[in-house]
C-alpha cells in the first residue's frame, strides 16, 4: 500500500471556484467560520490528535474539555444536524494506528 497523502486546507480561497460549495456553506451556516480559517500548525493538531481521549485534549500546559457544546461555542458553528461516527465506536488501537509518523501530515 502507498503513503497516505494529506492536504490541508490553508485558508477558504479554494471556495472562490467552487460557488455551489459556499452557497451550501452559507445556508448551513458554516461558511463564516471557514472564513475565518488561517491554515493550521502540525505540531498543536498532532498533539492534539494524540491526546485527545473523547473530552479532553492536553497540548502542553493547556487542558481543554471537548464537546459538542465547546466547540459550538469556540466557533461559532450551529450545534446541530448529525453527529460524526454516531453509534460507532473506535478502540484506542485503531486510531492510533491512523496516527503513525509515516502517515501524519504528508504533503
Amino acid at each position: 500500500m502507498g503513503k497516505l497523502l494529506r492536504a490541508e486546507p490553508k485558508g477558504p480561497k479554494y471556495l472562490e471556484g467552487y460557488p455551489q460549495a459556499k452557497d451550501l456553506l452559507k445556508k448551513a451556516r458554516w461558511l463564516r467560520f471557514i472564513q475565518k480559517f488561517k491554515g493550521y500548525n502540525k505540531e498543536v493538531t498532532k498533539a492534539f490528535a494524540w491526546s485527545f481521549d473523547g473530552q479532553m485534549v492536553e497540548i502542553e500546559d493547556l487542558k481543554l474539555t471537548v464537546t459538542e457544546t465547546t466547540v459550538a461555542a469556540a466557533t461559532g458553528l450551529p450545534q446541530e444536524g448529525e453527529r460524526w461516527f454516531k453509534n460507532k465506536s473506535m478502540d484506542e488501537q485503531t486510531w492510533r494506528i491512523m496516527l503513525q509518523e509515516e502517515f501524519m501530515f504528508m504533503h
